[in-house]
């Protein structure tokens, strides 16, 4: 009977699963609340993640070079403030706690993040490695001029778990946090598609050392005003290995050969924007399509170019001076380049002479550059305008592009600043020089005939006689192959330059006479901002 009464027992599974459940239930509840805290520090990570991330593309996007660099960039990251849930607080099962992921440069013990620039990341070129190498101490830099990267990182946030025994038994919180890079990247719109060599830079050099220091002293000198005034005179090369001296051509996507080249040289609309790290370049002998496209600027027009003058994309600046001869009729006056010389220098006292007349020059590879700012003002006004030259606090007062960075005031205005002054006296464009050349550009004949200049605001359309281009260290690049055409070649700046003249021909080759009025990064006066299209990237 009582073994019968046990067997019953013994099969009665009635309630069996309740029993299991019973057992089971302390098992299940730990693994959804371990569920419910990886969720949590899944989220809280999240908003750590989204608020660094934005902090140093906040961040980046002001590390252009120049000297606050650094300053803007920690005053941008400071106005972003960002909300991230389940952080320090929340007792038990409080679940609404949150904090608030901020930056104050002045309080580090108050900021919830910490904020470091960086001169290069493993991997980037500039360090040796890969994305997975850790970044070092020697990457972090406080210069302004070598920050090109943006590192915030959250500091570590403890979230309280609700179940402790992924962590032990004697802590209830997870330290989260997270950590995000980002990088200055800059392109430049509407540049003339032309690259200039650093003239700073040793020929021959193939030192990427040396080739920083060349940067380094471009923005140093353009900032002390060193370059003020400064003539520079560049001619063109077919080689692969340009240097000093030396001006060559980028790739546009709008074709090949001389002529798409000068089209786009003659309009400023390359139809790209160029990357600062990243440019392509032309290869090959273009000087006379490249000459005639450029001095469309100017009112003249040859070889393809004779047709176009009536079109407003190839009109000339509003100011044209430059000692063009004025015989023979429009076809001559508003043809070739053709200047008055004495010798082999343009110009000729008698006659008319250009801006940046009379500079004592030297040689620069294969170029000339100016000694100082040392062109003959005084004879320049006289023969253009007729007396004595304005002060160079009149002119200056007017237009200034002087960095401001030098010891002391210039000691006479640059060819660029006069001719803006001139621009802004009316009866100074139409003042003749002895030949009869004025500044206003002929019109008719070959001479222009398109629309009315004055439709064509500097605001709206910019000065004809000015042209963007990048700086490259030609030799250092060369010697990586970097010049032989679609490779990425890296311009150390871009720069805005003054025609103080049309392109003069000279034998097979042509020169561009230039006055640098401004270039991008550290020293310079920010008056390219408008032509940069400047943007931050996450890289890690």
């Amino acid at each position: 009977m009582l073994n019968r009464a046990i067997k019953r027992f013994w099969d009665d599974h009635r309630g069996y699963v309740i029993a299991l459940t019973l057992i089971a239930m302390p098992m299940l509840l730990g693994f959804s609340l371990i569920v419910i805290d990886v969720g949590r520090s899944a989220n809280l990570h999240s908003d750590l993640q989204n608020a660094v991330d934005a902090m140093a593309l906040a961040g980046a996007r002001e590390l252009d070079g120049r000297d606050d660099a650094i300053s803007r960039a920690e005053a941008a990251i400071e106005k972003l403030a960002n909300t991230a849930a389940f952080g320090q607080g929340g007792e038990g099962m409080s679940l609404g706690s949150y904090i608030t992921v901020s930056y104050d440069s002045g309080d580090a013990a108050a900021s919830t993040v910490t904020v470091q620039f960086l001169k290069g990341i493993p991997g980037d070129g500039t360090f040796a490695g890969d994305d997975d190498d850790p970044i070092t101490a020697a990457m972090v830099t406080t210069d302004p001029s070598e920050a090109g990267y943006a590192w915030v990182t959250a500091k570590d946030q403890a979230l309280q778990t609700i179940f402790p025994v992924p962590v032990g038994l004697d802590r209830d919180t997870i330290n989260v946090s997270a950590d995000a890079v980002a990088a200055y990247r800059v392109s430049a719109c509407d540049v003339t598609p032309i690259f200039i060599c650093n003239p700073y830079e040793p020929a021959g050099n193939s030192s990427a050392a040396v080739s920083e220091q060349a940067a380094e002293l471009l923005h140093t000198k353009f900032g002390a005003g060193d370059l003020y005034g400064l003539q520079i005179e560049l001619h063109s090369t077919s080689s692969s290995n340009p240097g000093p001296g030396n001006f060559g051509f980028l790739r546009t996507p709008l074709g090949s050969g001389a002529s798409v080249l000068a089209e786009a040289l003659a309009t400023g609309n390359p139809g790209t924007c160029y990357t600062k790290d990243n440019l392509d370049t032309e290869t090959g002998a273009k000087a006379g399509p490249v000459e005639a496209g450029v001095n469309t600027r100017f009112g003249l027009y040859s070889g393809s170019f004779k047709s176009a003058r009536n079109d407003g994309r190839y009109r000339p600046a509003s100011n044209v001076r430059s000692a063009q001869d004025q015989t023979g009729g429009a076809s001559k006056i508003c043809g070739d380049y053709d200047p008055v010389m004495i010798g082999s220098a343009v110009g000729d006292v008698t006659k008319a002479v250009p801006l940046g007349y009379g500079a004592t020059m030297t040689t620069m590879g294969g170029g000339k550059i100016s000694t100082g700012n040392n062109w003959n003002y005084g004879t320049y006004w006289n023969v253009a305008q007729g007396g004595t030259a304005p002060s160079v606090t009149a002119v200056l007062s007017n237009s200034s592009s002087y960095p401001g960075g030098g010891a002391s005031t210039p000691s006479q205005p640059s060819t660029y600043d006069v001719y803006r002054y001139e621009l802004n006296n009316p009866s100074l464009i139409s003042h003749a020089s002895a030949n009869g050349e004025k500044g206003t550009p002929g019109t008719g004949g070959q001479c222009y005939t398109g629309p009315e200049l004055s439709n064509y605001t500097a605001d709206e359309y910019g000065d004809r006689r000015e042209i963007f281009s990048a700086i490259v260290n030609c030799g250092y690049e060369a010697s990586q192959g970097h010049l032989n055409g679609h490779k990425a070649t890296q311009a150390v700046a871009f720069a805005r330059m003054f025609l103080t003249k049309p392109a003069i021909k000279a034998g097979s080759e042509r020169y561009l006479s230039l006055e640098m009025i401004d270039i991008t990064g550290k020293g310079g006066r920010g008056t390219l901002d408008e032509f940069l299209r400047e943007e931050a990237e996450l890289v890690r």
